[in-house]
């Protein structure tokens, strides 16, 4: 049985969310938003953002990643009120009120900008304040849908700006991985605890090495 939602980026009576393609599938859906994405995320790494990391980087990471699946990619979430997640674990993650996405993000990039995009930082002290900020922006939830994914590539070019790399590919490299990240995040949104994720990054976090020829 279907179950209806009022949510204005579903369709009505499900919870499909509305795509450019109009599936209305879920699960074909998934399939065509993940080849999709894969595809941008390939492009991203072969023509990277430019740019200060404010929310115009923000938006366009969202809408280099998400084009050509939705419409709203690369806007803001509206009208959807706080946001629910239910984990496998049992428990539920509460994100912020749309009505406050856009100031609480400007605000918070702000702060990222005062030190500095994490510039000039020891591996440890870096993975912390990019974990710290990592959970703030993730408990804004700024996107009804790609939050996880922009914020893996924001935060890896901020990285890489830093001298650093992130290898969020070895960090979610099994399913007991994934679920440690899940772990870290929702402590991060629900707690304002980012110490786990903190040890996750600084464990993927190495130095880029400059070409000295």
């Amino acid at each position: 049985m279907k179950s209806t939602s009022a949510d204005p980026y579903c369709y009505p009576g499900t919870e499909v969310l509305r795509n450019l393609n109009n599936i209305r599938d879920s699960a074909e859906l998934e399939a065509f938003e993940a080849a999709m994405v894969a595809l941008r995320l390939v492009r991203l790494s072969e023509e990277p953002l430019q740019g200060s990391f404010d929310l115009d980087r923000l938006l366009r990471t969202h809408r280099r990643i998400f084009d050509g699946v939705y419409e709203w990619a690369g806007q803001l979430r509206q009208n959807t009120g706080t946001m629910k997640k239910q984990r496998k674990a049992g428990h539920v993650v509460s994100y912020g009120d749309s009505a406050y996405v856009q100031p609480a993000l400007v605000e918070m990039l702000r702060k990222l900008q005062q030190e500095n995009f994490l510039r000039n930082l020891l591996p440890k002290s870096f993975a912390a304040r990019a974990a710290f900020y990592y959970g703030e922006i993730d408990a804004i939830h700024p996107f009804r849908e790609g939050n996880s994914r922009t914020l893996r590539q924001f935060f890896g070019d901020l990285a890489r700006e830093a001298d650093y790399r992130i290898d969020w590919t070895a960090a979610s490299a099994t399913e007991e991985d994934r679920q440690q990240i899940f772990l870290a995040r929702d402590m991060a949104v629900m707690h304002g605890d980012s110490s786990l994720l903190a040890r996750i990054i600084e464990r993927n976090l190495h130095p880029l090495v400059s070409d000295m020829t």
